[in-house]
């Protein structure tokens, strides 16, 4: 279900993320007024426009969503593609990957393919999610944020506290994938059994996933527990 990762995943994913943040997303921006993103297929597209057409990102090919496909060679080439107006300040949040829309991106397709196989995992794994909450607690639509690269939901619980639940492909915290709860308010989070290990709030591993018999259940048991332990009464 999740593959081994590649030395060259995180620079992939790093790639494919400048990739999001300076093309896919403005081109949705462009259209809609939203910047999410969706796991489509073993990668990433934008959700359907209004007349069912996509842009997708898969492997080491840009699918336009009006009959071009191309291979990934620099952001540049993929906004002239989109008919997207480069800038460094795309209009998709602020903590973003270096703006060099000119460089190659050197797209592994194998790491591409991982990645894609990762957000697949998380979102049959979101897809679950509503069925296992707390009673009363609501989950939003699950969201590919271009900025910070997560599939993620938001979950309101009963008592009106809000949870980030996402995956994330990895980043500053871990180098490899991994699947957190995060509270917007960790003030009052009690951290002496272990399970709040991380400064956002929990998290568990890529490696840890990959070990165990049903890497969905443990991803599960980790959300439920945490939103267990933040559920009033």
């Amino acid at each position: 279900m999740l593959p081994e990762l590649s030395p060259s995943f995180a620079a992939t994913r790093e790639a494919l993320r400048a990739l999001a943040c300076y093309a896919v997303s403005p081109a949705r921006k462009a259209r809609t007024g939203r910047i999410g993103l969706r796991a489509f297929e073993g990668g990433i597209a934008t959700p359907p426009f209004e007349d069912g057409a996509r842009i997708v990102v898969h492997g080491d090919e840009l699918r336009s969503g009006t009959g071009k496909v191309a291979r990934l060679t620099t952001v540049a080439d993929a906004a002239r593609m989109l008919g997207v107006n480069l800038s460094p300040d795309p209009g998709v949040g602020h903590d973003l990957p270096p703006f060099a829309p000119d460089a190659d991106l050197n797209i592994d397709r194998d790491a591409s393919l991982a990645l894609g196989a990762w957000y697949g995992f998380a979102q049959g794994s979101l897809d679950r999610l509503g069925d296992v909450v707390p009673g009363g607690a609501e989950v939003s639509e699950a969201q590919l944020w271009p900025e910070h690269f997560d599939l993620a939901v938001t979950v309101t619980l009963g008592g009106g506290a809000k949870v980030n639940v996402g995956f994330s492909p990895g980043d500053t915290f871990s180098g490899d994938p991994y699947v957190y709860v995060g509270p917007y308010d960790t003030s009052g989070l009690d951290r002496t059994d272990g399970y709040w290990n991380a400064p956002f709030g929990a998290f568990l591993g890529y490696a840890e996933l990959t070990a165990a018999t049903d890497p969905e259940a443990a991803a599960l048991a980790l959300v439920v527990d945490g939103l267990s332990r933040l559920s009033p009464g």
